[in-house]
């Protein structure tokens, strides 16, 4: 691992619910943990408004206590620090709410739960969180793709302030893991306003990724730069399964008033889309 200094990721939140997603996830999160020196603080979530009888809420109290008991061993197991909490209540609120009470610094969680239990629906829990987070959030589905620890990592941006949060988090962990950042800006097909050029949206392109690549050379992570065309959230899926990427790293606002690169909806396709897990730095 290359000289870096450290990220400033001290507590790691991964909701838990027994599913392989979430399982996935928490195999990532503790791949991070180690790298950065964090804790990891497990939370289970009992949604009451989809149960019936207040039996029923008991037995998945205990169900879930036993899983964030399993999922707090496997993290100790790896040498990392860990916490534990069942709360009740709308899942996406309760992650929110330990975001904001426990000092978290960045979600890991799965895009899917168990959906045929109706007990803990991770696809649209995942996607509120990761819309209303003040902090980063990983998503990885079952299927992900890629390897721990982490060794192509790929940072899509559009060049504006609100990307730069991503940069710097995508080019820090590389940086601690001696992976290799790919700064990838996409010009988007078809949206090219009457006054402006293709060549002006390129050159805005270049100097995009060129800014990644700076950041990547003063902080000595090796870097590799792509300006590409085409549909921004198809762009960014495809280059990152042909290039083998263990990790996306994008932001979740990008230039709205230029409509060049409105990486609100392009992040959300991502994560919707994406085999590769995905990590979604919002700009504030």
């Amino acid at each position: 691992m290359s000289e870096y200094a450290a990220v400033e990721l001290r507590r790691i939140l991964v909701p838990v619910d027994g599913s392989e997603s979430a399982d996935s996830a928490l195999d990532h999160a503790v791949s991070l943990a180690k790298a950065v020196g964090a804790e990891i603080h497990l939370l289970s979530v009992v949604d009451p408004y989809v149960l019936s009888t207040v039996v029923e809420r008991k037995e998945v109290e205990v169900e879930l206590e036993g899983i964030v008991q399993d999922a707090a061993a496997r993290v100790r197991d790896a040498d990392v620090e860990a916490s534990t909490t069942v709360e009740v209540g709308f899942p996406h609120e309760e992650i929110l709410d330990a975001v904001a009470d426990d000092g978290i610094d960045l979600v890991v969680m799965g895009t899917h739960g168990r959906s045929g239990l109706q007990r803990f629906v991770l696809g649209s829990v995942a996607e509120k969180v990761v819309r209303l987070s003040p902090v980063p959030v990983l998503t990885v589905r079952t299927d992900a793709t890629g390897t721990r620890p982490y060794e192509d990592i790929v940072v899509p941006t559009d060049g504006s302030e609100a990307a730069e949060p991503a940069e710097r988090l995508g080019v820090d962990l590389a940086g601690q893991f001696d992976a290799v950042v790919h700064a990838l800006s996409v010009v988007p097909k078809g949206r090219i306003r009457s006054s402006e050029t293709v060549a002006a949206h390129e050159e805005a392109a270049r100097k995009a990724v060129d800014r990644v690549v700076a950041r990547g050379k003063s902080t000595g992570v090796r870097t590799s730069e792509t300006v590409d065309h085409g549909i921004p959230h198809r762009t960014i899926v495809d280059y990152c399964e042909n290039a083998d990427a263990d990790l996306v790293v994008l932001g979740t606002h990008g230039r709205t008033g230029v409509e060049r690169f409105v990486l609100g909806s392009v992040a959300e396709k991502v994560v919707r889309l994406s085999e590769t897990p995905v990590l979604v730095v919002p700009s504030r």
